[in-house]
């Protein structure tokens, strides 16, 4: 059984709409658990997610939105992003976060162009058709960070067709990143 681990975005919960949506469409073999972290501190939110990874044994992290951004954070980490919210910094400002919160999220995204060649090849991107709220515009920062990506049928929330998708994607990735 592999099992997989969902980071909501910003305001989301562990088990909302997207979760339950990949979930209902995982094929055999696979389950689903959702994380609830602190989202107004980044490097805390980091430590809970990795210490999750570590102790329930999670296969593949999938992150949404803010929760992408976090994961792409992530090193060493097999793991889906689904409409990452690339650059927080530019991003959470437009949603009126506070910039208490902003400015612990701001260390992070250096790292984004500093992921080894091991770390580049472990993600992979999923990017809404028309997605209302980040639209296209880091697809090709992504691309050139991360490489793999395809568009999915979907806005910025998860559409039940974008999250077939993904789980259709789920072999395959696993046969790519076995060496792993």
């Amino acid at each position: 059984m592999k099992k997989l681990l969902y980071v909501h975005g910003y305001n989301g919960m562990p088990e909302g709409h997207s979760y339950n949506l990949i979930k209902a469409v995982l094929p055999k073999g696979y389950s689903i658990e959702g994380i609830d972290y602190d989202q107004n501190d980044c490097a805390l939110a980091r430590q809970q997610i990795l210490d999750y990874i570590e102790t329930h044994g999670i296969d593949l992290v999938i992150g949404s939105s803010l929760g992408g951004f976090i994961t792409l954070t992530l090193p060493s980490v097999k793991r889906f992003v689904i409409n990452p919210c690339y650059l927080p910094s530019v991003e959470l400002p437009k949603i009126d976060v506070p910039q208490q919160l902003i400015d612990t999220y701001m260390p992070f995204i250096p790292m984004l162009d500093q992921a080894s060649d091991k770390d580049r090849q472990l993600v992979r991107g999923f990017f809404g058709d028309h997605d209302e709220l980040l639209g296209d515009r880091y697809i090709e920062s992504f691309s050139r960070q991360f490489g793999r990506w395809q568009r999915i049928p979907s806005g910025h929330h998860l559409s039940e067709e974008g999250a077939k998708v993904i789980a259709e994607s789920l072999e395959a990735y696993f046969e790519e990143v076995k060496s792993f």
